[in-house]
């Protein structure tokens, strides 16, 4: 069972919902061991995971290593640093930031994460089930949104997106008005759930209910097999503070990781809007006129 991540353990953590089944099987090692890893050669890591050398390679590439030698260095500083920081690591202000950190520290800290986090959703996010998401979101007039927390940002970037190129939008901050918003909606909206953890009670209820009524699902989460995942006809899996592979949640709620979910909700509307491209530039430009009379002179 894992104890307070690391940097290069939250990182994996974060991917490891959209790796696939052989890649996967090496995260959870290193995750389940760090320690008997960090003094694995190549060799070894791929026999205890049972996969190919190669695909170690790859696996610490994906992760933000060069080479196998450099991952072993971060697996090992992850564990030092986390050694000397004993139990202040379960309670920290925000991700990676620790009591000593300066401004210019900080400022490097959030950026540098909150890149990783971009980063991430490139190598995560998968073609083929964007692309099945836009088709869902095009073949439907209406969007219906569940969210709450911090992920009602995504949530609210995709109603102005989708705004602005035509498309209905329904979305409500209070989870028990989301639960009973898709009545008579059936055949005529899609439903997206956005939760970090794929975990929310209230969203992955909502969007059961939206399935059990007949409209067409998408996920924006990263657990690709979390209870909202499973609700899902589209799964957009992203970077970001997953579930612990134990079932447990994270120690807190990850705000870096909304970036990754703004990212997937922009990749969406970009993929739905060249789908209608000449309707898109209509709507664009007439929204533009209303918000430039919108401000004073």
């Amino acid at each position: 069972m894992q104890g307070p991540q690391t940097e290069i353990t939250r990182r994996i953590n974060a991917l490891r919902g959209g790796l696939n089944p052989t890649l996967r099987r090496i995260a959870d090692f290193v995750l389940d061991k760090t320690a008997d890893a960090k003094a694995m050669s190549i060799k070894e890591l791929a026999e205890e995971a049972g996969v190919s050398q190669s695909s170690v390679s790859r696996f610490v590439r994906l992760v933000g290593a060069d080479s196998y030698q450099e991952f072993r260095i971060m697996l090992a500083e992850g564990l030092t640093r986390k050694a000397a920081r004993g139990r202040a690591a379960e309670h920290e202000v925000y991700e990676g930031i620790a009591p000593g950190d300066d401004a210019a520290a900080i400022i490097a800290k959030v950026s540098r994460r909150q890149a990783e986090i971009i980063t991430g959703a490139t190598m995560t996010l998968d073609p083929a089930e964007l692309r099945k998401a836009a088709l869902l979101v095009s073949a439907h007039h209406t969007i219906v949104f569940f969210a709450v927390g911090s992920s009602l940002l995504a949530a609210e970037n995709g109603v102005m997106r989708f705004l602005r190129i035509g498309k209905a939008c329904i979305f409500n901050r209070d989870a028990n008005i989301q639960m009973f918003s898709v009545a008579g909606l059936a055949g005529r909206a899609v439903a997206i759930g956005i939760s970090d953890s794929g975990r929310t009670k209230s969203t992955v209820e909502a969007l059961r209910e939206a399935k059990a009524l007949g409209m067409p699902t998408i996920a924006i989460t990263s657990a690709g097999a979390s209870p909202l995942a499973k609700q899902a006809d589209a799964v957009l899996t992203l970077p970001g503070a997953a579930p612990e592979p134990t079932g447990g949640e994270g120690m807190y709620e990850s705000m870096v990781s909304k970036m990754a979910q703004l990212t997937a909700m922009d990749a969406l509307y970009a993929l739905v809007a060249l789908q209608d491209h000449e309707n898109a530039l209509e709507r664009l430009d007439y929204t533009d006129g209303v918000i430039a009379r919108s401000r004073l002179k």
